[in-house]
């Protein structure tokens, strides 16, 4: 099996944790991991034979995107127009109907998917640290390729999709992909008629409607907000530095509620 890591960043994020997670990916991964990075204006300094930079302007699909709906204030976290949606408690969170924001991540992987030859498609947030080593034996464990999907799911809110797989070699997973992009391809018909619009909403929303072999990672660990990642088995190998994680450089232990005794946790 083929296992490639994809992620994205702009040169502030490059600098604040990008850079991190590239030097600790090449420290950690088998060398027989490609990771692909789509980045947005910046240079990446790093290299190795299994580090590919990729300019996300090749992505003609996002431009697109962006085009037409950066002028578009819904589309980017400002609902206070809408009749509907500006009338609920958390009409204020932005992020939450960010849609141009989260197009980047997404169309990243609608791209990877259709130019990489590779059995499983890993997407991994640019804020995640890789802290510890992981053999190939643990990652094929992981990303089960009798699943077309596997993710971090949550009791009562979204997917937390800082992290997940595809099997690109199922026709399913090629489905799900081809009808992801088509929500945001046609956003009026596709994206804008959920009520959520950032990609975990949408991610869920697609997936939860196509007859799909799923693997959820955190097996409803967490409910609500919570943090999936580090408490289901990816925790021996990643940290995610979601939110103002970022700023402290690592997730505090009250996170866990799980036992970890990897050193990193110590």
């Amino acid at each position: 099996m083929k296992y490639t890591v994809i992620t994205t960043f702009n040169l502030a994020g490059y600098k604040q944790y990008g850079q991190r997670m590239i030097q600790t990916f090449l420290a950690n991964w088998p060398q027989q991991v490609d990771l692909v990075v789509y980045a947005e204006a910046c240079t990446v300094v790093e290299s190795a034979e299994n580090l590919l930079v990729r300019d996300i302007a090749e992505v003609t699909a996002l431009t697109e995107f962006k085009q037409r709906w950066r002028d578009v204030p819904r589309a980017n976290g400002d609902v206070s127009g809408d009749p509907v949606r500006s009338r609920r408690r958390d009409a204020g969170k932005g992020f939450k109907w960010d849609a141009v924001r989260f197009a980047h991540k997404v169309y990243s992987i609608f791209h990877c998917a259709q130019n990489c030859d590779t059995d499983i498609l890993i997407w991994m947030d640019a804020d995640t640290v890789c802290h510890s080593a992981i053999t190939l034996d643990a990652i094929a464990a992981l990303c089960d390729s009798a699943q077309d999907i596997c993710f971090l799911g949550r009791r009562g809110k979204f997917s937390e999709c800082g992290l997940y797989s595809m099997n690109l070699k199922s026709p399913r997973t090629q489905q799900f992909l081809a009808e992801f992009q088509r929500m945001y391809d046609h956003a009026e018909q596709g994206i804008f008629q959920l009520d959520e619009w950032h990609d975990s909403f949408v991610f869920d929303a697609v997936r939860n409607r196509m007859p799909l072999q799923q693997l959820d990672w955190s097996s409803h660990l967490i409910t609500g907000e919570g943090h999936p990642l580090i408490n289901s088995a990816w925790g021996q190998y990643l940290d995610h530095l979601k939110g103002a994680r970022k700023n402290t450089g690592r997730s505090p232990r009250s996170d866990l509620r799980v036992t970890r005794t990897e050193a990193y946790w110590q």
